[in-house]
């Protein structure tokens, strides 16, 4: 891992987010305490800070505080390194900012089921992560493993393989996530040895060598129409439907794809009590409707 250290040189940016918006609990549901994801999360001041370098024209070491949610959102910006132009473009795809949230009504007319969850949490939607091949990497480790394991795994990705940098020597660090050549020099049995399976570390490094060797251009997919995506990502090994359509979701934000292959979204949708005559009024929505199903079905089973 790469580490270096910068004077600080500060610019601040106001952001605010059409009404309904609400991003925290995607964040606290995919990030560890005082562990980088690469974001570094803390629940208290609802705020986020991380490096991104890959996939971008210049290096940006951020922290972004939610503010306010819901109906009167409020994102505050703060770039450490990096122009703030960049930093605000990085962000408002991290956040899916510019998400234009359906009429909530609309979805509890067609999936009754659903009312509690956009009710308590009005704008919900999920994260973004900045580039193809992180999305990728993730979605990979994800890969029928509990959400608290894949975090752990993502985790010692990052400290480990990942560049990071300090501001003023301070104990402030920013992680970024691991390169291609990363996760290529590291090598199976390295990559073992942070916790995924063999299958899995041979996965990424067949993906990074196309990358680093053969010089695919994996972040070409984000700007391909969904089912050209997902065909193409699904040439590469140990890279099935539910990988491939997540990966591509959670880069571009695309969620007019339903995610029926996850079975917390199947069963969700059971929940939700989702209605075939009024789906053709949310079509455009139903990666949001599978988002918000598998979030109903985990409070349900929590509750139970």
């Amino acid at each position: 891992m790469i580490s270096k250290s910068y004077r600080r040189k500060e610019s601040v940016a106001i952001i605010k987010p059409n009404p309904p918006y609400m991003i925290t609990p995607h964040l606290r549901k995919f990030t560890l305490k005082d562990k980088p994801t690469p974001c570094i999360y803390d629940n208290l001041s609802r705020t986020c800070m991380r490096l991104v370098t890959w996939g971008v024209k210049e290096e940006v070491a951020y922290e972004v505080t939610v503010i306010s949610e819901g109906w009167k959102p409020l994102i505050r910006i703060r770039v450490f390194k990096g122009s703030l132009e960049t930093a605000v473009r990085i962000i408002e795809h991290v956040l899916n900012v510019k998400y234009m949230y359906p009429d909530i009504s609309l979805l509890i007319n067609a999936c009754p089921g659903l009312r509690e969850v956009v009710e308590r949490y009005p704008g919900l939607r999920p994260a973004l992560n900045p580039s193809v091949w992180e999305s990728l990497v993730k979605t990979i480790v994800n890969q029928q493993i509990p959400i608290h394991l894949a975090l752990r795994i993502i985790s010692k990705l990052v400290e480990y393989l990942g560049r990071k940098i300090t501001i003023d020597n301070s104990r402030r660090i920013f992680y970024d996530f691991p390169t291609p050549e990363a996760i290529l020099n590291a090598g199976v049995d390295e990559l073992r040895g942070m916790g995924l399976s063999r299958r899995k570390a041979e996965y990424l490094t067949g993906i990074a060598e196309a990358i680093v060797k053969r010089g695919y251009n994996i972040e070409r997919i984000g700007k391909l129409i969904p089912q050209e995506a997902i065909e193409e990502l699904m040439t590469f090994r140990g890279i099935g439907p539910w990988t491939a359509k997540l990966a591509y979701m959670a880069y571009t934000g695309n969620l007019n794809l339903l995610l029926s292959e996850d079975l917390s979204v199947n069963r969700g949708l059971r929940l939700a009590n989702c209605r075939k005559k009024f789906m053709i009024d949310v079509a455009d929505y139903v990666g949001l409707i599978s988002y918000l199903a598998a979030i109903l079905y985990e409070r349900v089973s929590h509750n139970h």
